[in-house]
């Protein structure tokens, strides 16, 4: 039974019933793989920067679908001389136990025009439960592992036997296939007539939250060209890259969903200059603005938890005052928030009061909204960390800022860690902090955080490679990253 919220771009999700209990449970890994197709995996992958996607490595008959765990092994030309040894891939397969029933193997290391794999291999395959076979090289027999249905993909097919030409070198050691994919032992494999994915085991967790979101997106996207809105319109680059954006925090039910519904919904420009950020993090745009010569680092403004994602959203302030007599309201501002907006309250950086709970953490996730930015503390902090729902203070205390302060002016400038914070401007916050981009000069800074970005990628290789971290910088001009150009 599947369950969609309604809400984008919260995932659907599947429940499964136990027909013994009749009891619902989550769906496991590789039935969410399963849901899914390589396109969408491949485009998951692509946001995060993960590669995964082969080519040509294809189905070699008009075989099902492949969703396991990978297998690995390596081949490699038998040389002159060398004495009779086993046929390759058996001992892997007589390796595989009864019970571990999700196996696909990966072959890689053949030669061009030479088997690696062939109907008996298949036989042998099937009897053990093996999902299927993926090799980067070529089979033979194929009508053999047709007529026995078992799944064969890889990137041709010949008559040449591997005998006396090929030979097994190792299995279960980390290889690499076509696009410079690398696949390790436990990986996960999907397989469809497009072709073949490789997600690491793990990153498998945020692959699937990414693909769910996506295939989600893009469902709704067929509906709007169905309904007859212009495609130029709903393929804009922005409708894919506002998939990265951080999703509401809870799955409401239908209902709930219906009522809190934001009608508020981001602007073109809004999602374009939130997106242009997506793939950073702080440091990297933190660099970005100190070449730049722009202040922006929140002083002082820090994660609740050590979040693994990115916020990224255009800022929404607010600045809170000294109650009056009588008191003010303290947060009904939040209604009209739109979605992907990051809430950015100046309160002076009081700590005596909060001006931040649960009440209004759940109502922010609800709403779709990416985040709060507070220059002051919240309180109710369990709620925000269970719901995953991103929250930057300068700490956290329990008493209520109710007839204590009050919510002064929104979308004015406001003060957030030393930082001038103009309404719309670009903020982006992860485990390491909050900065905060000038609206008009987003796309400036954007591309020279991933100038550095690129730069210090380029370090981390050539140190892998064996560089010295002297010889490394020097190469790749680490040390004038942040200089004032």
């Amino acid at each position: 039974m599947c369950i969609s919220t309604g809400l984008d771009p919260i995932p659907a999700f599947c429940l499964t019933v136990d027909p013994i209990n009749n009891t619902m449970s989550q769906p496991s890994i590789l039935d969410r793989l399963s849901a899914l197709d390589t396109n969408t995996v491949s485009d998951a992958l692509d946001f995060l920067q993960l590669k995964g996607a082969t080519y040509c490595l294809q189905p070699l008959w008009d075989c099902p679908k492949i969703v396991g765990r990978a297998s690995t092994v390596r081949l490699g030309v038998k040389q002159d001389g060398a004495p009779p040894t086993v046929h390759l891939l058996t001992p892997v397969i007589d390796s595989i136990k009864p019970d571990d029933h999700d196996r696909v193997l990966v072959i890689t290391g053949g030669t061009e025009g030479v088997s690696c794999w062939g109907d008996i291999l298949a036989n042998a395959a099937q009897v053990k439960h093996i999902r299927g076979t993926v090799i980067d090289g070529m089979s033979r027999d194929i009508d053999g592992s047709r007529d026995i249905g078992y799944p064969v993909y890889g990137r041709g097919v010949t008559m040449i036997s591997a005998r006396n030409r090929i030979v097994q070198v190792e299995s279960s050691e980390p290889i690499q296939v076509r696009g410079g994919v690398t696949v390790r032992q436990d990986d996960y494999v999907i397989a469809d007539r497009c072709g073949t994915v490789f997600v690491p085991a793990k990153r498998i967790h945020e692959v699937l939250e990414l693909g769910e979101r996506i295939d989600r997106r893009q469902a709704l996207m067929v509906q709007d060209v169905q309904t007859g809105k212009p495609v130029s319109e709903v393929m804009h680059d922005t409708k894919f890259e506002a998939v990265q954006l951080n999703p509401p925090s809870k799955t409401p039910s239908p209902v709930a969903a219906s009522r809190t519904r934001n009608p508020k919904e981001a602007t073109l420009e809004d999602r374009e200059l939130s997106a242009l950020f997506a793939d950073s993090d702080t440091p990297a745009v933190s660099d970005a603005l100190d070449k730049l010569g722009i202040p922006g680092q929140a002083f002082n403004i820090l994660p609740l938890t050590n979040y693994t994602k990115v916020t990224v959203g255009p800022a929404y302030t607010v600045r809170y005052v000294p109650a009056s007599n009588p008191p003010g309201s303290v947060g009904d501002f939040i209604d009209d928030v739109a979605v992907g907006d990051v809430i950015v309250i100046d309160n002076g950086g009081r700590t005596d009061c909060t001006v931040w709970g649960d009440i209004m953490t759940q109502y922010a996730g609800l709403r779709g909204i990416a985040g709060t930015v507070i220059d002051g503390v919240c309180r109710d902090v369990n709620r925000a960390i269970e719901d995953s729902y991103p929250v930057f203070t300068a700490g956290r205390w329990m008493r209520t800022g109710k007839d204590r302060v009050q919510v002064d002016k929104v979308n004015e400038p406001v003060g957030i860690g030393r930082v001038r914070v103009q309404p719309r401007d670009i903020v982006v916050a992860d485990a390491n902090g909050v900065v905060v981009v000038p609206r008009v000069r987003a796309r400036e800074v954007a591309n020279v955080a991933r100038g550095i970005e690129k730069s210090e990628e380029g370090v981390r290789e050539l140190l892998a490679d064996g560089a010295s971290i002297a010889e490394a910088r020097e190469r790749m001009g680490y040390h004038t990253l942040q200089r004032k150009g």
